[in-house]
């Protein structure tokens, strides 16, 4: 029995070490630039999100619960700069997620610099299109999916500012 219980350790120790999470990919410093897709200006102002969830095992599948988040906002030039976070148990940690919001546009392509670099830690450029009429601009209405709402009170609180201002609502009444 000792044996067996030894075993289960070793492997649940493995298992444990191998879902661990380190290095830049993983924790940042992430970077990076927010342009119009049209103009190639920079976008001031645009708010960045990362994302962190926890992959929890049960029997039937796995769960994705909330593990952290991290926000920042471009600068007059359309520049970010996440800083590195440091974790140090970080088991079933799954990989970030990025999510950017500037009123009025959608991403519509990352380009890492160089083409086999790593998104938001190598020099990354996102492209926004601009959302140019107002239907347009409530039918890709943001979100920021997988936060609670205690966490990223500036890139939630300018989501809800900016839906609230569309007034997609009276666009619906509207219709026949």
């Amino acid at each position: 029995m000792a044996v067996l219980t030894r075993t289960g350790l070793c492997v649940l120790a493995l298992v444990l070490t191998a879902a661990c999470r380190t290095g830049p990919e993983q924790w940042g410093p992430f970077r990076g630039r927010v342009v119009d897709a049209e103009t190639g200006m920079a976008i001031a102002g645009a708010h960045v999100m990362v994302l962190w969830e926890r992959d929890i095992p049960s029997p039937a599948h796995w769960t994705q619960t909330f593990y952290d988040a991290q926000e920042g906002m471009t600068d007059t030039d359309g520049y970010f700069e996440i800083p590195r976070e440091t974790r140090f148990f970080t088991a079933l940690v799954s990989r970030p997620r990025f999510a950017v919001f500037a009123p009025g546009y959608l991403p519509q392509a990352e380009e890492v610099t160089p083409p086999d670099g790593r998104l938001y830690v190598d020099p990354t450029v996102l492209t926004m299109r601009p959302l140019k009429t107002r239907e347009d601009r409530c039918r890709h209405r943001p979100g920021a999916p997988g936060v609670p709402p205690n966490e990223l009170t500036n890139f939630v609180e300018a989501v809800q500012r900016y839906t609230t201002e569309l007034k997609c609502w009276e666009l619906r009444e509207a219709q026949p």
